[in-house]
């Protein structure tokens, strides 16, 4: 299992090498065949400054469907309070992600053409093997609009 972990963790920082400008995430998962990823979104803690991803799933029971937010921290992603946007720092670019919109106490944020998110699900590891135990590897991709 750690090295399926350290395969896929490598494969994924080559792809970071060979992409300019992108940040990507991994996180390990046992999502039943029957949970998906459905989105994302960006969030933040605006009295601290800090943001993130918020990655979606959904789960088809027999009850009917639940879905549920995941918060993915991102390294260089920030909410700058003066302006009401999340912001990404990719090296000498700061790039903004999503504009909030304040209504009464709650700021909810538009995601921009500046910084797109794209979320996949890997089934399996880096070297094309199953993965250990079912488990599901959902990759995060951060980037620059290219």
């Amino acid at each position: 299992m750690k090295l399926a972990r350290a395969v896929c963790f490598t494969l994924l920082l080559s792809l970071a090498g060979l992409s300019a400008h992108a940040t990507i995430l991994t996180i390990d998962r046992d999502l039943p065949p029957a949970v998906g990823v459905i989105g994302t979104s960006f969030a933040a803690d605006t009295a601290n400054d800090r943001a993130w991803v918020v990655v979606d799933y959904i789960d088809h029971t027999a009850d009917g469907d639940l879905v549920r937010g995941e918060r993915v921290e991102v390294p260089g992603l920030s909410y700058d309070r003066a302006t009401r946007t999340i912001r990404l720092q990719e090296g000498e670019r700061q790039l903004t992600c999503a504009v909030g919109r304040k209504v009464l106490w709650v700021t909810s944020f538009r995601a921009t053409a500046d910084c797109p998110v794209e979320v996949r699900e890997v089934q399996g590891t880096g070297d094309g093997g199953p993965a250990p135990g079912g488990k599901t590897h959902v990759v995060i991709d951060v980037s620059a609009a290219r």
